[in-house]
């Protein structure tokens, strides 16, 4: 279909006619009866205007008149005087008097062209006349037709949602989050465009300098702190739109890219300890949301994403049925890193960071459960060190080797343990052969794994152990994939985790400070086969509802309404 069919009882029954847009501007009858749109309309357009309180499906159908032609239909039934596409409700005089103006500031040029400006304005004087505040009324149609903040503020609801992707972290990761939430916001009717950094360069990104976006997101990347030539403006302030930077480590570790980020920032934070940190240590965020990945089942990430300027809303597809067949007891999907290499740059410090960093390392160690700013407050409590927020980042930025380094032991010591006990693992990756263990017969190691194979990996998997970096109030991806695969999840524990799911019901949780019960709790899961697939069934239906990225693109577009 690549037209518009417009259905009205102001014709004969059968009678079809074109309608050049300007005519369809200038009388809204036209819109009262059944709308008939291409099937890629709302990908070329946006969505309803949530912005307006009133006449929201008539300027639906202007936006989407200037990209197809309209034909209307004789229809000898006809439907009532359009409501209020959010409420239902008959619009009020004002809001359809707000809408009214808008539309016509939107489509000045066209109503200049054509000679109707003038009369359209004048219309619009006269109804401002008849308001009790018609002083009010009068400054909003200035407001709307010199495009003034309250008109971008309405307007701005109908642009494109920009998404950066072009990182090949971790098998492309980044890339793959950056797909899946432009899938879920095309499902939600938004307008989206990716930009590929990577492919088109950082010098392309000054081809968007004077765009205006309604917001611009990024998966823990730079580009937000890129500098224009003069080293003192920011690329992106330049580059209209709320700017949103998805972080998915300690937001401390990314200190020189926030500071240096544009004006009109905020943080997606996957860990309320880091929501609470980023909120108090970085001054120049606008605002932190609670905003983790989210999961992605086999089927899902089967489906090809089309080409976004031909993309429409596609269904998400249902969980399959039927379990996998289970082919591995435990696999755990996360490459080998030493800790003994984090010790030797610990001890490049000089004296004074030294002697921190090692009263810091043995705080974290001795108190795993712990987030790794509250480690390096007590360090610095013992050495009787005082520092305002701006010094404690600096500093907690510096000794971020110490993090690293307590982070790979763990996951050194939990792996070993399980080893040691006679528990067979399958790991996926060539860093596992430089692990010290390496030799191990119940080690099986894999090639590497991309995040789609590792999905395949979960899916066959009868425990996916997930090891947290040093998350102790996160929610990663890995859990949700294992769990929308119908895996049994085991993973250290996490606050989050305990209060949005629950233990030895959905997934299996265990304390870094009592890894010596980990090898029964194991052992004793995989004696019960059909308490495993219970767990695997609970987690799964918990995910599917509430932690697929259809969820996400959910909380974003809320997350956009509230914006301060």
């Amino acid at each position: 279909m690549s037209e518009i069919i417009c259905y009205t009882g102001y014709l004969p029954k059968g009678v079809k006619q074109n309608i050049p847009f300007i005519e369809l501007l200038l009388d809204e009858r036209w819109a009262d009866g059944r709308i008939e749109y291409p099937g890629l309309i709302h990908s070329e357009i946006g969505d309803i205007n949530h912005k307006l309180a009133a006449k929201q499906n008539y300027e639906f159908l202007l936006r989407a008149a200037r990209k197809y032609p309209v034909t209307l239909v004789g229809d000898a039934v006809t439907d009532p005087p359009m409501a209020n596409a959010g409420t239902g409700q008959p619009d009020s005089s004002w809001d359809s008097y707000c809408t009214d103006c808008y539309i016509a500031g939107k489509y000045q040029q066209e109503l200049l062209s054509s000679g109707c400006f003038n009369p359209v304005i004048e219309t619009l004087l006269h109804e401002a006349s008849l308001f009790p505040a018609s002083m009010n009324a009068s400054a909003w149609l200035e407001k709307m037709i010199s495009h003034e903040p309250e008109y971008y503020a309405i307007d701005d609801d109908t642009l494109p949602i920009l998404i950066y992707r072009g990182s090949e972290v971790c098998f492309n990761i980044l890339d793959l989050f950056a797909d899946e939430l432009a899938k879920a916001l095309l499902n939600r009717c938004q307008r989206v465009e990716i930009f590929d950094v990577e492919k088109e360069g950082n010098q392309a990104l000054t081809h968007l300098i004077g765009r205006r976006f309604k917001a611009i997101i990024g998966i823990q990347t730079y580009v937000f702190s890129i500098l224009m030539q003069d080293k003192k403006t920011c690329l992106h302030d330049l580059i209209i739109g709320p700017k949103y930077n998805m972080i998915l480590d300690h937001p401390a570790w990314m200190k020189e890219h926030i500071d240096n980020g544009p004006k009109d920032y905020y943080l997606l934070i996957h860990d309320r300890n880091y929501l609470a940190f980023a909120s108090r240590y970085y001054k120049n965020v606008k605002q932190c949301f609670y905003f983790p990945p989210g999961g992605l089942s086999p089927d899902e990430a089967a489906q090809a994403c089309p080409p976004l300027e031909t993309a429409d809303c596609f269904p998400l597809s249902p969980p399959a049925s039927i379990p996998p067949q289970k082919q591995f007891d435990l696999t755990f999907i996360g490459s080998y890193h030493d800790y003994r290499k984090r010790l030797a740059l610990i001890h490049s410090y000089d004296r004074p960071h030294r002697f921190l960093a090692a009263r810091f390392l043995r705080l974290i160690c001795r108190n795993p459960d712990e987030p790794a700013e509250r480690a390096f407050q007590q360090a610095l409590e013992y050495n009787h060190i005082s520092l305002s927020d701006e010094d404690f980042l600096t500093l907690f930025y510096e000794m971020r080797q110490v993090c690293f380094c307590a982070m790979t032991y763990y996951r050194e010591k939990i792996i070993r343990t399980l080893l040691h006990a006679g528990i067979q693992i399958h790991v996926y990756g060539d860093t596992w052969k430089n692990a010290p263990f390496a030799s191990c017969q119940n080690l099986i190691c894999h090639p590497s794994a991309t995040p789609r194979e590792g999905l395949a990996i979960m899916e066959r998997s009868k425990i996916s152990l997930n090891i947290m970096s040093w998350h102790k109030d996160g929610l990663t991806e890995r859990i949700l994939n294992a769990m929308l695969c119908q895996s049994a999840v085991l993973s250290d524990r996490s606050r989050i985790l305990e209060d949005i799911f629950v233990n030895g019901q959905d997934l299996i949780l265990f304390s870094l400070n009592r890894l010596d019960e980990l090898p029964a709790l194991v052992r004793e899961l995989l004696s019960d086969e059909k308490h495993l697939l219970e767990i695997a069934a609970n987690g799964c239906e918990k995910a599917r509802l509430n932690h697929r990225w259809k969820n996400r693109a959910e909380t974003f577009l809320q997350i956009l309404e509230e914006r301060q």
